[in-house]
């Protein structure tokens, strides 16, 4: 009787281990995946450049080849296709993310060629300081994500024996 509670405490103690790593890995990956999605918006931003320069059309064409495969429609206001775009990323981004990006599309759209260049390219460089904090918090924060959950989990072990 006594082994069988062993090993049942064992398999407790590596289930629970195992459950820490995991959520320290996704904590972690979860840093990288905001990198990586503000990395991707900056691109769409200069592929919105670049397609503004050369007249692409309205905003829903501009906007239409992007990363995540959201489809703007042209009958439906942009503004409101953007904050349901932006909407799709919540569960990674950092409310300050958000709240930028869905401010991007003030003022977007109502004026000449040249205004709207400066707007995109504002929120770019707006952009490239939220991804250089996503970088910072990476370097700063991955390790501390994944070693804490493991440092509980090896606690709780310890408890449970």
């Amino acid at each position: 009787m006594k082994c069988v509670t062993r090993v049942i405490k064992l398999i407790l103690c590596i289930v629970i281990l195992f459950c820490g790593a995991v959520i320290g890995i996704h904590l972690s990956q979860k840093l990288i995946r905001r990198r990586d999605i503000l990395t991707q918006f900056d691109l769409l931003f200069h592929t919105a450049l670049i397609r503004i320069e050369y007249n692409a059309g309205d905003l829903c064409e501009v906007f239409a080849d992007n990363f995540a495969g959201f489809v703007f429609e042209h009958t439906i206001p942009f503004d409101i296709q953007w904050h349901r775009f932006i909407d799709g990323f919540t569960y990674v981004l950092s409310k300050e993310d958000i709240e930028m990006l869905r401010s991007f599309t003030k003022d977007l759209g109502a004026a000449d060629v040249d205004s709207q260049r400066q707007h995109i390219t504002l929120f770019g460089e707006l952009l490239k300081e939220h991804i250089s904090q996503a970088q910072d918090d990476i370097q700063k924060k991955a390790k501390m994500y994944r070693i804490i959950p493991l440092s509980v989990g090896m606690v709780i072990s310890l408890m449970v024996i």
